[in-house]
């Protein structure tokens, strides 16, 4: 298989074809940039502007790259015609030129067959580009498990051992969903445990309606971390978030907004396991929330949002705050699929060492839950029955797809995904950490996709009869220490019954939770290719 699609590529090469991006409509479970909504031209803390789009989005990482999509491809050949000269030197150049392209289609072929067949991700394989500024701060977030001060036996110890990146932003997610929701009645008081007296005083400034519901975090960027060192007395994260919820007061109004929220915290703070990342109660005691009153817990008599404890917001700036809602209809090309793969340079060797320790995660068989996911994905997107998803993606992610899928249907709309496959996979990414191992995968894939009115089947984006190409980055996550073969059943993977999820997350039959990668690999991130970083 290798050594045929290197004799394509050393011939196209040899031909000098060129190989462009076909325009294509913005849709599809996951996919596009439509948190922004209708507005044709934006910045989003880069330099990229983005036009209206008929999408989804439930990326993780914002946009500093331009778009180069194409209209047209470009074909060249060697030559225009034939020509011929009286001494037949067309015919000795082809004697001449023949042995050494086929010198160069064996070269080629046997490079390409020195790595095993099972090992390739990815039918093509562009170099990478530089690193970027997202992915040396996210590396550098993840140092909190790796650097510190060094001991008396001379060796650095990590400032905070258990700090895992998953956790972390999934804590953020839910930070700023709580947050949010809590402006709504002038509730912040009761998670001042995570705000700082500031932080508090700025969201006020953006109103308190009488509920605020559906947020939804469409791209959060890193901007800044500073204080992960051996020298480190206080760790400060400055995050970007682009968002869409729905004020309620006396009618209900959908924003799109841009804000930059800092986080601090002491560095050697210990981070808190799996269980409790979404469980906000006192970060001293572990009280019941309803025990922190203001920036004080009742139980202990301890002030807990100093940063001595957890995480807490120290300030909230708004950057953009527009009365829009997401893009339901409408058509817009694809940003981003032609451009190379961003490679994390570590990816193949923590690859290797997570195989080492469980022989079963191959990467064919990473690949084929991915290709099990995908597909179940687009018949329950655009079945609308996204329950049946629930066993396969994370809290964050299923929540957020599911926003998108509650949104289409108020507004009589359904999104159609047809005969979507899967082209290409190429791997990016694998962090591994105290409690989790993720691999990124870029995805290329092609289908049919166009958004219909329910009520007379009309086609109000995309297209029934032209496929779009286009790319995305995938994230799976398991369980540090899982083994076994990633499955491709519907069946629990702890108990083996018929899959039966509750929207908990618990297996019906065992009670298992099955959402979390404490048995198999699941999709905890979907992040857009002209977005992705690292």
């Amino acid at each position: 298989m290798r050594g045929s699609r290197t004799f394509l590529l050393a011939v196209a090469l040899l031909l000098g074809l060129g190989f462009g991006a076909l325009p294509v409509s913005e849709a599809r479970p996951g996919g596009g940039n439509s948190y922004r909504g209708s507005s044709s031209s934006r910045s989003s803390s880069g330099s990229r502007s983005s036009s209206s789009s008929g999408s989804r989005s439930s990326s993780f990482g914002s946009s500093s790259r331009s778009s180069s999509s194409s209209g047209s491809r470009s074909y060249a050949s060697s030559s225009g015609g034939e020509s011929s000269s009286s001494g037949g030197g067309g015919a000795n150049g082809t004697v001449f030129v023949m042995p050494l392209v086929v010198a160069v289609v064996l070269l080629l072929a046997i490079r390409a067959k020195s790595r095993s067949d099972e090992e390739e991700w990815s039918t093509t394989a562009p170099k990478a580009p530089p690193p970027r500024r997202q992915d040396s701060l996210r590396a550098k977030l993840e140092g909190l498990a790796r650097v510190g001060p060094r001991g008396s036996d001379g060796r650095s110890q990590p400032l905070d051992p258990d700090f895992s990146i998953v956790l972390f932003e999934d804590f953020v997610y839910s930070l700023f969903a709580r947050v949010h929701e809590a402006r709504g009645g002038d509730r912040l008081d009761t998670l001042g445990g995570w705000l700082s007296d500031g932080a508090i005083a700025s969201l006020r400034e953006l109103g308190t309606p009488d509920a605020v519901k559906a947020v939804v975090v469409g791209a959060t960027t890193y901007e800044s971390v500073e204080g992960v060192g051996a020298k480190s007395r206080r760790v400060r994260v400055v995050l970007r978030f682009e968002a869409n919820y729905t004020e309620v007061s006396r009618s209900e109004q959908s924003w799109y907004v841009a804000e930059e929220w800092r986080l601090e915290r002491g560095a050697f703070v210990k981070s808190r396991p799996p269980e409790d990342v979404r469980a906000f109660k006192c970060p001293h005691c572990g009280a019941p929330l309803d025990a922190v009153q203001g920036n004080t817990c009742s139980y202990c008599n301890t002030v807990v949002n100093t940063g001595g404890y957890d995480w807490v917001v120290t300030r909230v700036t708004s950057r953009e705050r527009e009365r829009r809602g997401p893009q339901l209809i409408g058509t817009t090309e694809e940003e981003g699929t032609e451009l190379p793969t961003v490679k994390d340079p570590h990816a193949r060797e923590r690859m290797d060492a997570l195989r080492k320790e469980d022989p079963s995660a191959t990467a064919m068989a990473v690949r084929k839950r991915l290709e099990f996911i995908f597909g179940e994905m687009q018949t329950a997107w655009s079945q609308r029955e996204w329950q049946g998803m629930r066993p396969f993606l994370s809290d964050n992610l299923f929540q957020t797809q599911l926003y998108w899928i509650n949104a289409y249907r108020q507004a009589g709309l359904r999104n159609i995904t047809e005969d979507a496959r899967i082209t290409g996979v190429t791997l990016a990414r694998v962090t591994r950490d105290a409690y989790f191992d993720a691999v990124t995968l870029r995805m290329h894939a092609v289908s049919l996709d166009y958004t219909v009115r329910d009520q007379d089947g009309q086609v109000v984006g995309g297209s029934r009869t032209r496929e779009r190409a286009y790319s995305e980055y995938w994230t799976l996550i398991r369980g540090r220490g899982v083994k076994g073969s990633p499955s491709t059943r519907k069946a629990c993977p702890s108990c083996g019954a018929p899959l039966s999820i509750n929207m908990a997350g618990h297996c019906t039959h065992c009670q298992a939770r099955v959402v979390s990668g404490e048995f198999d690999w699941v999709l905890s991130r979907i992040e857009q290719d002209e977005s992705y970083q690292g």
